[in-house]
């Protein structure tokens, strides 16, 4: 249970974090993920220290009922992964993030290699909430 917790806590955290650096002109590891690795490596991913699995509804913890639900179908509607499995620990030889040495921002969010969670869906999530009249949680 503990383990559970602090798990659902620190992808808030590293959801929450995504936001702030999405805003920013650089992007950073903490965002990154593998577009497509399949849900068996995704989820042999998340045993490591390395990567963890974040769901778009966490972003809709606490919300009434009716605006969650709202936001989800939206989002569901975009037809962007429901899940991310992202890097929470930073690469060795990069200055302790994937992208920070990236000569080419326009593949941020091209769907191969390793993309970066708002360059790819940023508007979508974005979009979810303001189609439904939410503020965003971050």
């Amino acid at each position: 249970m503990f383990k559970k917790t602090m798990t659902t806590i620190g992808a808030g955290v590293a959801l929450a974090a995504a936001g702030v650096l999405a805003s920013g002109t650089a992007a950073f590891a903490h965002e990154c993920f593998n577009p497509n690795r399949s849900e068996q490596g995704n989820a042999g991913a998340s045993h490591s220290q390395a990567w963890l699995t974040v769901h778009i509804d966490e972003l809709t913890a606490g919300l009434p009922e009716d605006d969650a639900e709202c936001v989800l179908d939206a989002y569901a509607a975009t037809g962007a992964p429901t899940s991310f499995t992202i890097m929470v620990k930073g690469a060795v030889g990069q200055d302790g993030t994937i992208a920070s040495n990236n000569p080419h921002p326009e593949k941020a969010g091209d769907g191969s290699g390793i993309d970066e969670i708002f360059a790819a869906h940023g508007a979508d999530i974005v979009g979810s909430f303001e189609e439904c009249g939410v503020p965003m949680p971050f």
